[in-house]
C-alpha cells in the first residue's frame, strides 16, 4: 500500500491540488515565479527544453503509464502524482485533457548574442489567444526577445501559455520599462511601429539591421509614448 504522500490524490483539498488552482491568479504566478503547462507535447517541450518542473500530476488511468513513458520521467520521481480522473478532469481547463499537467518555474532564457537582434516589442496586447500566437510566430520567426508593456496580458497566463505551443519555454520575455525602452532605444536604431496608415511597407523594411517591431493593442494600436520612441511607421498593405 502506498505512503499517504505518494497515494493517488483523490481530494480536491490535496496541497498539490490547491497550489495549481492558485496559478489561476496573475499575483501567486507572480509571487512563485511559476506557471502551469497542460499536455503532453507542451510539457515534453519544457523537459527537452531542459526545464525541471516544480509538480508534475498525472491522470491516474490507463494511459498514465504511456504518458510516464513518452515523457520520460520515472515512476517514483518526487515531483510525480497521481490524481484521480475526476479530480484532474475537473483541474484541467481543455474539454479533452491529455492526462498530464505541470508546473515549471519560470523559464530563465539568456538573451541570444548577436549583432543584429530582432526584438518584438508588445504594447497592451490584451486578448490571451493573441499574445500566445504572436509569441509562437516569434519563436518560429527567430526573434532574439519580446518585451510588453505593463498594461499587456500577463504572458503566463494558461491561455496564452496554450497558445504559445512551446514559445515560453524559447523565448526571452521580458518587462518594458523605462530602463529597458532607454537600452533598445541606444541599440536599436530601427523602431517599427505598426499603423494601418503608415507610408512604408514592412516588406521594404530591411529587418536584418538591429530591429524592434512594436505591435499594439487590439482596440487602441501603438500608444502615442511608444509611437513617439519608434523611428519610423510600417503597415501591412490590403
Amino acid at each position: 500500500m502506498p505512503s499517504p504522500d505518494r497515494a493517488v490524490i483523490s481530494s480536491s483539498a490535496n496541497p498539490a491540488i490547491a497550489f495549481v488552482r492558485s496559478l489561476s491568479r496573475r499575483d501567486i504566478r507572480a509571487a512563485e515565479r511559476a506557471f502551469v503547462v497542460e499536455g503532453l507535447r507542451a510539457v515534453r517541450d519544457g523537459l527537452l527544453a531542459g526545464q525541471r518542473p516544480r509538480l508534475v500530476l498525472l491522470r491516474q488511468d490507463d494511459r498514465a503509464d504511456l504518458l510516464l513513458h513518452e515523457l520520460e520521467i520515472a515512476p517514483d520521481d518526487p515531483v510525480l502524482r497521481r490524481v484521480e480522473p475526476r479530480l484532474f478532469d475537473k483541474l484541467s481547463e481543455v474539454l479533452s485533457p491529455q492526462g498530464v499537467l505541470a508546473v515549471f518555474p519560470w523559464p530563465n532564457v539568456p538573451l541570444p548574442d548577436t549583432r543584429a537582434p530582432l526584438v518584438l516589442v508588445l504594447d497592451r496586447l490584451r486578448d490571451p489567444g493573441n499574445l500566445g500566437t504572436l509569441l509562437r510566430s516569434a519563436a518560429g520567426a527567430g526573434v532574439s526577445a519580446v518585451y510588453l508593456t505593463p498594461e499587456s496580458v500577463d504572458p503566463w497566463n494558461p491561455k496564452v501559455v496554450r497558445a504559445g505551443m512551446g514559445a515560453h519555454f524559447r523565448l526571452p520575455l521580458l518587462a518594458l520599462d523605462d530602463a529597458a525602452a532607454t537600452v533598445l532605444q541606444q541599440t536599436l536604431p530601427l523602431r517599427a511601429a505598426t499603423a494601418a496608415d503608415a507610408p512604408l511597407a514592412y516588406d521594404a523594411v530591411d529587418w536584418t539591421q538591429p530591429a524592434a517591431l512594436i505591435i499594439g493593442g487590439e482596440a487602441e494600436g501603438v500608444s502615442p509614448t511608444l509611437a513617439a520612441w519608434a523611428s519610423q511607421g510600417v503597415a501591412i498593405p490590403l
